[in-house]
């Protein structure tokens, strides 16, 4: 398996090399040269509509995340209501492609339902709520959902907590019922929490490891941190990305790089995606693959890419800016940084 393994590593390798060719070759998919898996984010109308869209997710990864159909204005629109439709519809695609379901993500203050940005109620009526909303979920996906994002972004770039909703609402222990209420619903599934700049940003990487190194201390079950690793060409240093990766996993915290793209155009610049950009932006992914490959397989959960296509990338729309972070262009053909992954991983 090994040899054969080599063989096929050696053969795009040897693609990627010849001369005036910065595509690969992508009829291997790419988890099968990684030893942990290989995500991507899915948006379920481009997996329902785009036959070039569904291939590539078909092919090359085999783990999943939701993009958007999992957060709470989409799943749980109406106080009595749950809207299983798509949620279950990408679920059935997981379970006939043999693809992991990663649960993005059941607490997090944006993309809220105005039911609940209206609801009026004491603590206990707020933590009711969590509890509905969390147990009706991780419950209806049991057995199906092998990860739970808990709770995202909850902190602060200070370190602090954020004070949103649920912090007003509940109080600082929200995030510990959280964790709770998930692992009560599906014992078996994981328990992760979620952020960005953790992998940059020192004070709410020591505050985030600080408070579920706590929790556990007090019983409660937290298994990993996902770093979301929306970075760019220009900072952070992969240094610091191997820093944070080694810390993390030092305590005992399973890694998921749970959203990753890497902007070639974080400053709004006229640019066209050129081949230095291109291979800048390669060579960050080496880099940053190399050092998760460094850290002990146990705490090694996988990488998941925060999208297919460049085409798709949220950065287009939230930033209304030019970019290519992704592993396939606007023609869905991939690109310098998908040759850089395989020969990393």
């Amino acid at each position: 398996m090994k040899i054969v393994r080599v063989l096929i590593l050696l053969t795009f390798f040897l693609g990627c090399q010849k001369e005036k060719i910065s595509k690969c070759d992508d009829s291997i998919g790419l988890f099968t040269f990684s030893s942990y898996p290989i995500g991507t984010a899915i948006d379920i109308n481009e997996l329902e509509f785009n036959p070039i869209y569904k291939s590539i997710a078909i092919k090359q990864f085999n783990s999943i995340t939701p993009e958007n159909i999992f957060k709470a204005e989409y799943i749980h629109p109406e106080p009595l209501f749950f809207n299983w439709s798509q949620a279950d519809s990408l679920t059935s695609f997981c379970e006939q492609n043999n693809k992991r379901l990663y649960g993005h993500t059941l607490i997090w203050h944006k993309q809220l339902p105005q039911w609940i940005l209206n609801f009026e109620g004491s603590s206990s009526d707020w933590e009711q709520l969590m509890k509905t909303h969390i147990q009706t979920i991780v419950t209806h996906f049991k057995n199906k959902v092998t990860a739970w994002e808990v709770v995202n972004e909850a902190f602060n770039e200070d370190g602090t907590l954020r004070n949103n909703i649920w912090k007003q609402k509940i109080g600082s222990g929200y995030i510990e019922k959280a964790f709770v209420f998930a692992q009560e619903a599906d014992p078996n599934a994981l328990l992760f929490y979620n952020d960005y700049n953790l992998e940059m940003n020192l004070t709410k990487r020591h505050s985030v490891l600080s408070l579920f190194n706590n929790l556990r201390n007090r019983g409660v079950r937290v298994d990993g941190i996902g770093m979301q690793m929306h970075v760019n060409t220009s900072y952070p240093e992969p240094s610091q990305i191997a820093s944070a990766f080694q810390e993390i996993a030092a305590n005992n915290f399973k890694i998921h790089v749970s959203e990753l793209d890497i902007s070639i155009n974080p400053f709004d610049h006229n640019i066209e995606p050129s081949e230095k950009l291109l291979t800048e932006q390669a060579n960050l992914l080496g880099n940053i693959v190399f050092n998760y490959n460094e850290i002990p397989d146990q705490y090694q959960y996988g990488i998941t890419f925060w999208g297919i296509s460049d085409k798709n990338s949220w950065i287009r729309n939230y930033y209304n800016r030019e970019d290519y972070p992704l592993l396939y262009d606007d023609n869905y053909l991939p690109k310098t940084c998908y040759c850089k992954l395989i020969e990393t991983l």
